[in-house]
């Protein structure tokens, strides 16, 4: 089977893989080249998150494997049983191969994608490939894991491997745009998107008693409850500092609070090595499609400073601070 490919072909994907602005463009990219491909029939695109959870009464610890699709549909709640896709993996090579047909071909080909400060990535081609076939896709999934390595290094916190500052803008206008053809009647019944900003209280004191090596230890097992406690659809990121964000999706209102509650509780419960105990406030605001995304961000803060400002460890939605004030009697004072 002859696979027709000029040099000039090549170089054009090359040109195209390496114009990409940022991950989601660049897997979005290879993707589109490798359904171009006459012998392949389906290119997907997945991640893979590993945590290590300890059984109550165990001193060994489990590790688990949450599987994403690439692109991650947020706007539904189906998670899909991955079984076969997990069986065809050995994460030991980079190249996973079915077993040939009668013709000598192969029918599925799983490439590794590892490397980078993000999750491992795999990329799941059916079709039919020989050997030769498999060498052009191995070069070419050789240039697109450098390219996601690149990226990563941009997109992701050098500390706690979250998508960064500049990954949340992205994503947030993303859902904004989404909202703005789908508009929500009912914030407090109908599932929808919520953004919380999330700070550690009195980070200043862990890093001034303990060092800045045992408050990048906080910050980042911090980082480890928030991928633990939250779902596969949502999108969580490190904002700065202490400070992290969380967008929840398909949430009513109350079930969004009491999500944020339920972390809350979680991280004040939590021994911290060295530290002990720490806890953290969080401000809340609903997503839509009308306002700006940093509208939605400065509200989410509002939130967040009326946590601090009112006891810290507490979760506080925006769209009740007016009638928090007027509860405590502080309708004469100017907040923010």
């Amino acid at each position: 089977m002859s696979l027709n490919l000029t040099v000039q072909q090549i170089f054009s994907w090359t040109t195209q893989l390496s114009a990409q602005q940022d991950y989601q463009a660049l897997t979005h990219k290879f993707l589109g080249l490798l359904a171009e491909i006459p012998w392949i029939d389906s290119a997907a695109a997945y991640e893979f998150y590993n945590h290590e959870r300890k059984k109550s009464g165990e001193t060994g610890t489990v590790r688990e494997l949450l599987v994403r699709r690439f692109p991650l549909d947020f706007t539904r709640n189906d998670e899909v049983d991955y079984g076969s896709l997990l069986n065809g993996i050995d994460h030991t090579t980079d190249l996973n191969i079915s077993a040939p047909d009668e013709s000598g071909l192969y029918t599925w080909a799983i490439f590794s994608i590892r490397g980078g400060s993000g999750p491992e990535r795999a990329i799941h081609l059916k079709g039919a490939f020989d050997r030769e076939m498999l060498e052009l896709l191995g070069n070419l999934r050789g240039v697109y894991r450098n390219l996601v390595i690149l990226h990563d290094t941009k997109e992701r916190d050098v500390l706690t491997k979250l998508p960064n500052r500049q990954s949340l803008d992205a994503r947030l206008l993303q859902v904004c745009e989404h909202y703005s053809d789908y508009q929500v009647i009912d914030t407090v019944q109908e599932k929808s998107s919520w953004i919380a900003i999330l700070d550690i209280d009195h980070f200043k004191r862990v890093n001034d008693n303990f060092g800045h090596l045992y408050g990048d230890e906080v910050l980042l097992i911090f980082s480890q409850l928030m991928e633990k406690c939250f779902r596969y659809n949502d999108f969580l990121f490190r904002f700065g500092g202490e400070e992290f964000v969380v967008i929840l999706n398909l949430a009513t209102q109350e079930t969004a609070v009491a999500t944020f509650n339920r972390f809350r509780e979680t991280v004040a419960n939590y021994n911290f090595p060295t530290v002990g105990r720490v806890t953290v406030s969080i401000g809340l605001t609903h997503v839509d499609g009308i306002s700006m995304p940093t509208t939605q961000l400065d509200h989410a803060d509002k939130a967040l400073y009326y946590a601090k400002d009112n006891g810290r460890n507490r979760v506080i939605l925006y769209e009740d601070i007016s009638v928090l004030v007027q509860d405590n009697d502080h309708s004469e004072i100017e907040l923010f």
